[in-house]
């Protein structure tokens, strides 16, 4: 991550040990602090939130490279800090989960929102309000890759350009009036023939699925 700022872990060697309070934030304000404790299980590590009066299960956890880390940071860009707990998941260190609590305000409590916690190795610009992830490796002698940017529309995550590679193309996306993702470059790569060119077009093309093709079975 790119980001300065305030990250707290704790070590335990069997059960949950005692509670962090969280009550800095990185930016947003703080309307009430997370607690959060840690559990190390062998080499993993997990986590639970105290949401109300539950201890609630996280999702994300971390292993070979590190443990989990907590961040209070205003992820939505709302003025309220939410809770980012963030670790690899992976021993060589490819690639790091998320588990994204967004501050309701009027319920006054952390919910846990889908979409940014699925996007792999999520990464906030404070600067622009910018939203990236994706994989930096995905096989192919390292040719293999894909990254996708976001941005809060309406209060709705969107995706609004793509770039990926696999073991034969390259391709580039770019968000239309619709939000629909269309293919700007479409280029063969490790072609015999030198004088190929890239193949430029404008169809709106299914990238959810074809995000699917690029991911291995394991992540």
């Amino acid at each position: 991550m790119k980001l300065i700022a305030l990250l707290l872990s704790l070590f335990s060697t069997s059960a949950y040990c005692g509670t962090l309070h969280l009550d800095k934030a990185a930016t947003g304000k703080v309307w009430q602090a997370a607690n959060i404790r840690y559990a190390n299980h062998d080499e993993k590590q997990t986590y639970q939130l105290n949401i109300g009066k539950q201890w609630i299960n996280g999702s994300c956890s971390g292993s070979g490279t590190g443990n989990l880390h907590a961040l209070l940071v205003d992820m939505n860009f709302d003025g309220h800090a939410d809770l980012w707990v963030t670790g690899y998941t992976d021993s060589q260190g490819r690639i790091r989960c998320s588990d994204v609590w967004l501050w309701d305000a009027p319920a006054k409590q952390y919910r846990f929102n889908k979409l940014l916690s699925a996007i792999p190795n999520l990464n906030i610009s404070m600067a622009d309000q910018g939203i990236q992830g994706g994989i930096p490796n995905c096989g192919c002698a390292a040719q293999c890759f894909y990254e996708d940017s976001y941005k809060w529309q309406a209060n709705k995550l969107i995706t609004i350009a793509r770039r990926e590679q696999d073991c034969e193309r390259y391709r580039e996306y770019r968000a239309n009036e619709k939000n629909d993702l269309i293919i700007v470059k479409d280029e063969i790569i490790n072609s015999g023939n030198p004088d190929q060119q890239a193949i430029e077009n404008t169809n709106v093309v299914d990238w959810q699925r074809h995000a699917q093709t690029m991911r291995k079975s394991w992540e």
